[in-house]
């Protein structure tokens, strides 16, 4: 984990400052995490949690983590990492809930203090007959999507077959100028309608809600629309849109455009390594071949282009991400967020149990009230849907599921 997490004192990365920025009480930034893990280990026969026992295990192998035991110090001109003591009674710790839905949703409204490394791990006994469930919340300034991914791989039980999650590698990392261009389109890009709910304050309670479906399945039915499995993906995302947006009495506009973060090379030292494509997505188009089709068109320019032009340029300034988040509370040119993780390709156990399945969270930033998150995870493509309080979470998410079925079925 060396390549992600340095160990002792380092200064913060410009992507990890800004994300530090972007944290607040109303707009808080983390990512979460969730999964049901069999019996086993610190997990009883019927789904009951040895904490003590937990608390043992992974506060141990956390230690391993570089970065979760270190604590972000804010206070100096020059902000820095600085090492610290890992509590596992703090950071480690059992609660009851319904569901982990429920629970990722409370939890994501929740600010990590900055007084202690920025993660937690939250264990439900008995979310289901013989499981418990788990629940793992980093800060974004910590790891993004593919880093909480791999530092979830460290916690797990050594695997030497495990394949390394790494992000790709990208020549160019001298690309600031170009990435002023990135900015200016998302400055300058096609407008949200003023009357959508799409935008608008992010008040009151927010929903998660999950699901999944065979990756395999769904990548045979997005290449039979000369698709990719994520062109697939925001597809299926469209056309939930659409339908959620009409279940709302709107008609949606012809398109909108969704940021998608893109990995990027990551220097040494760095959480965050992530530029930003805006990809069109059309949602007045009903065919789903055409709409992938038209998707590719969009996506495939849009991706090569953040990653020839590297990281989003506010984060190379605190002062310049300030201002670029005051802009995100009114910007109307970002309809929907969503993201993509690529997870282990087979079942990762924890103290000698599996991990069943493998959901991600992501934040809501801005004025955004939809954010999606799809994972792959032993061979399942799993979507965690975020909203604000605004967006019927049922309506998306049962659209969602409906899209990715219907999709993966056109190989068929």
């Amino acid at each position: 984990m060396s390549e992600i997490r340095p160990p002792g004192d380092a200064v913060i990365g410009p992507a990890d400052v800004a994300n530090l920025v972007f944290d607040s009480a109303d707009r808080v930034n983390t990512f979460a995490l969730a999964g049901h893990r069999g019996p086993g280990g610190f997990v009883d026969p019927d789904g009951g949690i040895d904490l003590t026992r937990a608390r043992q295990i992974l506060g141990r192998r956390a230690l391993g983590v570089p970065r979760l035991c270190q604590i972000a110090d804010t206070t100096g001109r020059v902000w820095r990492w600085r090492d610290a003591t890992v509590d596992p009674d703090r950071h480690i710790r059992a609660v009851a809930a319904t569901s982990l839905e429920g629970l990722c949703a409370q939890r994501m409204a929740v600010r990590l203090d900055r007084a202690y490394p920025l993660w937690e791990i939250v264990l439900v006994p008995r979310i289901s007959p013989g499981h418990a469930g788990v629940v793992i919340r980093i800060h974004h300034a910590v790891a993004d999507g593919l880093a909480a991914a791999a530092m979830l791989a460290s916690l797990a039980d050594p695997d030497p077959a495990l394949t390394a999650v790494r992000p790709p590698t990208i020549g160019d990392d001298a690309a600031r100028r170009r990435g002023l261009g990135q900015l200016w389109k998302v400055v300058t890009g096609s407008r949200v309608p003023t009357t959508s709910s799409l935008l608008g304050t992010t008040d009151g309670p927010h929903s998660v809600r999950f699901g999944e479906i065979g990756l395999s399945a769904l990548r045979a039915g997005a290449l039979a629309a000369d698709g990719t499995v994520n062109e697939g993906v925001l597809g299926a995302v469209a056309g939930a849109v659409s339908t959620t947006l009409r279940s709302l009495g709107e008609n949606p506009p012809e398109s909108v455009a969704v940021s998608v973060p893109v990995a990027l090379a990551r220097r040494q030292g760095q959480g965050n390594a992530i530029g930003s494509a805006l990809v069109p997505l059309p949602l007045r188009i009903d065919d789903r071949v055409e709409r992938i089709r038209a998707i590719h068109t969009g996506a495939a320019p849009a991706i090569a282009d953040a990653r020839h032009a590297g990281e989003f340029p506010p984060v190379h300034s605190r002062w310049m991400m300030r201002q670029f988040v005051r802009y995100s509370l009114h910007q109307r040119r970002i309809g929907l967020v969503t993201s993509d993780v690529r997870g282990p390709a087979h079942r990762l156990s924890f103290d000698g149990a599996p991990l069943l399945d493998m959901h991600a969270v992501g934040t809501l930033g801005g004025n955004v009230r939809i954010s999606i998150v799809a994972a792959s995870y032993a061979g399942m493509l799993s979507w965690g849907v975020h909203t604000a309080a605004a967006i019927p979470a049922d309506t998306m998410a049962d659209a969602l599921s409906t899209e990715l079925d219907a999709i993966a079925r056109l190989a068929q």
